[in-house]
């Protein structure tokens, strides 16, 4: 591997730069939480049910967010330290980064994310890849999401074909991503992980109706998450 591309990836002048965008986001989620005090003591919310809510939020929010630690950790030895941190911690997603990083190694004919051949102009490719791409998103909401919010809950309201077509692509995007890892035999990792995880959402969801507590139904699609990926340790170590 290139010692100049891990000198740049892990350099103090990148941490520098991607520190920059980090601290803005960091300042936007203080102020947001300020002003959502502000409005909670508007509407006299109790202080014990806002800390109530604030708890089971913070919890929510843990738990989800393993995945992402665990990408975390898998881009790191290729990418450095500090462009994960910042991909993961902004804008990105931890199947997008991944997919990015991914498709842009290959692209130069090497393997993947494992590949030991990767240089400082793969790893520069790699970030602008990433950059670029996830720019489309926010780009088209700045200029068209208003509009199309605003035309989707007339669709919504005059019911119709329309408003079936719109249900029918979200669930036509879920199978998209969903149906591979289901039906690839030849990874019987990601099988097990999907089923588990969609037996164990039922399984809890069942047991919160049963039992009458929310809280198992609410942290219910978390939980399954977890239970999938270990499963996957639990068949690893059998297979």
């Amino acid at each position: 591997m290139d010692q100049n591309y891990l000198s740049l990836a892990n350099s103090t002048t990148l941490f520098l730069i991607v520190l920059i965008p980090i601290i803005i986001a960091v300042v936007q989620a203080i102020l947001f939480l300020r002003l959502g005090l502000s409005e909670a003591k508007n509407l006299e919310i109790p202080k014990p049910t806002l800390k109530k809510v604030m708890i089971n939020s913070s919890l929510f929010s843990i738990i989800p967010s393993l995945p992402i630690i665990i990408t975390l950790a898998i881009l790191m030895p290729v990418l450095g330290k500090y462009i994960p941190w910042l991909r993961l911690s902004v804008i990105g997603s931890a199947i997008y980064e991944s997919m990015a990083a991914d498709m842009t190694i290959k692209s130069f004919g090497l393997s993947g994310l494992g590949d030991m051949g990767i240089t400082s102009s793969i790893f520069v490719s790699i970030v602008w890849v990433m950059t670029l791409a996830i720019l489309v998103g926010p780009t088209l909401n700045i200029f068209l999401l208003k509009s199309y919010d605003k035309k989707l809950r007339s669709i919504r309201s005059s019911g119709g074909f329309l408003a079936v077509a719109t249900g029918a692509l979200f669930i036509g995007m879920l199978s998209l991503m969903g149906v591979p890892l289901l039906i690839n035999v030849a990874n019987p990792l990601g099988i097990i992980a999907a089923v588990t995880a969609g037996v164990s959402v039922l399984l809890l969801d069942g047991l919160a109706k049963r039992t009458g507590k929310k809280t198992i139904g609410e942290f219910s699609f978390p939980l399954s998450m977890i239970l999938g990926m270990a499963s996957t340790i639990v068949a690893t170590n059998l297979l």
